[in-house]
């Protein structure tokens, strides 16, 4: 039987406290994933590309919108420009509950909108979303209960 893959996470966060704590969180749902990490929006873009063009695009990505060097609205907008948006499922993980940062991620693609800190429950549910989207791994029981 072949073993089911892990999810891979994107996360793109400048600060060393969010990205631990994003981690910290992921350790204590019940979905094992592979973390895969950028400091800034030019890094994220780099990671995306590769990725893109190897066939393993991540399937998950947690965005922060204030990014150095490429901000994150820069990044959905390159993630659109090259028509991506249909291959990648990002998520905005920002600091700013303002409607319009809301709304100006949602018209370039988000598919989610999270104020830090992103609880345990939110991500386990964004998690067991993306689990129940996979046959092979809700059929295979990946989770927990």
């Amino acid at each position: 039987m072949t073993r089911p893959t892990l999810p891979t996470i994107l996360l793109v966060e400048d600060s060393e406290d969010d990205a631990f704590f994003f981690q910290w969180t992921l350790r204590k749902c019940t979905v094992p994933c592979k973390i895969l990490h950028a400091i800034d929006g030019v890094a994220a873009v780099r990671i995306l590309e590769d990725a893109i063009n190897q066939g393993t695009p991540p399937d998950l990505v947690f965005l922060d919108l204030k990014l150095p060097n490429m901000n994150g609205f820069e990044v959905l907008s390159w993630i659109r420009e090259h028509g991506h948006e249909s291959r990648l499922d990002v998520a905005v993980l920002s600091g700013s509950d303002q409607a319009a940062d809301l709304e100006r991620a949602r018209s370039l693609g988000a598919s989610r909108y999270y104020v830090k800190p992103l609880s345990v429950e939110q991500l386990q549910e964004r998690l067991s979303g993306w689990v129940a989207r996979q046959p092979s791994l809700s059929a295979a029981g990946t989770g927990g209960s």
